[in-house]
């Protein structure tokens, strides 16, 4: 774990005993979607937080390693929004703390935590929120997410302290009906790794399609991650006459089978070539895409949460936008709550960001709950609506395609609202 403290004041920090810490098990080798198994947090729970009215962030982002591309952007996000934060005269009183960790190194959040933190800002990975989000509840540490969109994220027992500034893949899959039923066919045949965060994606577009009158599922084809062959599953995919097919996993499994797919349709030149949908982790398979024959790469349209944001020059890079907006969204409710416990801040989430008087700076937001007026929170990364249970009730996603080499472009920005 490396620590580098930025705006941190020196004085006495508040010793946190930590209780017995449930584990998550994780199984699988596919970084984007392990089979993975969700426990309870123990029931054993930490101390509560003091209130000392001091509001201390700790952000716990990569910033080393591979997920540096990710984590160093929402960093930066994270001091982005402390520092207008401060400027506009801190959070009850005092100017807001915050300690960075890297992810990369860190190997769970006891650390984190244990620096006297009120509010955490990540993990980035879905992976690592899902095995160490029950460290928080335990401690009762607020968390809020730039970028972990795993739909067992959504059912994990948080007690109502876990947020997202990004939108969960449930989203993402409404999402992706929306753009299968724009194709303007009826039926739909999906493909999906079959592990958790596969069985949890098809599961998704399979409600999210029954609730569109010109939309209908043909057929549901599991295919595993273990298989070197996935000729008979593409095949089978292809025969269910469908004339949409959704590829639903990760870059690695789910390229495989839009190569095997591509396989198919070759032995038939003269056949009907069938749409594709696709979800946001296909974007990495540039080699897989490049190596496609025409004929498929020009049908294939996949569907992934913005990441970045055109209008806005600082943060820059992606998801800083997310994280910038957490920081601010914890700040604003903890100057409506008057209190810097996590709990007390955690009750306000939703409420100040939506609802109220629009306003989109903290400065500004901070003005109209100084006058006792209801707030509705407008970040830098869109409307941050945070429903009951810290989702987003609306998420924003690209449309995007891939050129000859494999390479993805944006062609349409849309605003999907939860069901």
């Amino acid at each position: 774990m490396s620590s580098a403290p930025t705006t941190r004041r020196r004085g006495a920090l508040i010793a946190v005993l930590m209780a017995t810490i449930g584990a998550v098990s994780c199984d699988g080798s596919s970084s984007v979607g392990p089979d993975l198994t969700v426990s309870a947090p123990s029931t054993t729970i930490g101390p509560s937080r003091i209130d000392d009215g001091v509001l201390r962030l700790a952000v716990h982002l990569p910033t080393t390693g591979a997920g540096a591309r990710l984590g160093v952007p929402m960093s930066d996000g994270v001091r982005v929004a402390v520092s207008a934060i401060n400027a506009a005269g801190g959070v009850l009183g005092e100017p807001v703390e915050v300690d960075f960790f890297d992810e990369a190194t860190s190997v769970d959040l006891r650390s984190t935590i244990q620096s006297g933190a009120d509010a955490v800002i990540g993990p980035a990975s879905s992976t690592k929120a899902l095995a160490v989000l029950d460290q928080a509840v335990d401690a009762e540490v607020l968390v809020c997410s730039p970028s972990a969109t795993a739909i067992s994220l959504d059912r994990f027992p948080d007690s109502n302290l876990f947020f997202r500034t990004v939108a969960s893949d449930t989203l993402q899959m409404s999402a992706l009906a929306r753009t299968a039923a724009r194709t303007g066919s009826g039926s739909i045949t999906i493909v999906h790794l079959d592990d958790l965060y596969g069985r949890d994606l098809a599961d998704a577009l399979q409600t999210a399609v029954g609730a569109r009158a010109s939309l209908s599922v043909s057929s549901m084809v599991p295919f595993s991650g273990d298989d070197p062959d996935l000729a008979d599953d593409a095949a089978l995919a292809i025969e269910t006459g469908a004339r949409i097919i959704a590829v639903l996993g990760d870059a690695d499994d789910g390229g495989r089978m839009l190569t095997a797919i591509d396989a198919v349709l070759a032995a038939d030149p003269d056949g009907v070539t069938p749409f594709v949908v696709v979800n946001d982790s296909l974007r990495a398979a540039t080699d897989v895409m490049a190596a496609l024959s025409p004929r498929l790469r020009s049908v294939i349209v996949g569907v992934a949460p913005r990441a970045l944001v055109a209008a806005v020059d600082s943060p820059t890079g992606v998801f800083a936008t997310n994280a910038f907006d957490c920081a601010i969204l914890v700040a604003l409710a903890a100057l409506q709550s008057g209190s810097d416990a996590p709990r007390a801040i955690a009750d306000q989430m939703a409420s100040v960001s939506a609802g109220g008087r629009i306003c989109t700076t903290f400065a500004e937001c901070a003005d109209l709950l100084e006058q006792g007026l209801q707030i509705d929170y407008n970040g830098l990364s869109g409307n941050v609506d945070l429903s009951s249970t810290g989702d987003l009730n609306r998420g924003w996603f690209r449309e995007f395609r891939f050129d000859e080499t494999g390479r993805e472009y944006i062609f349409n920005e849309i605003g999907f609202e939860a069901p």
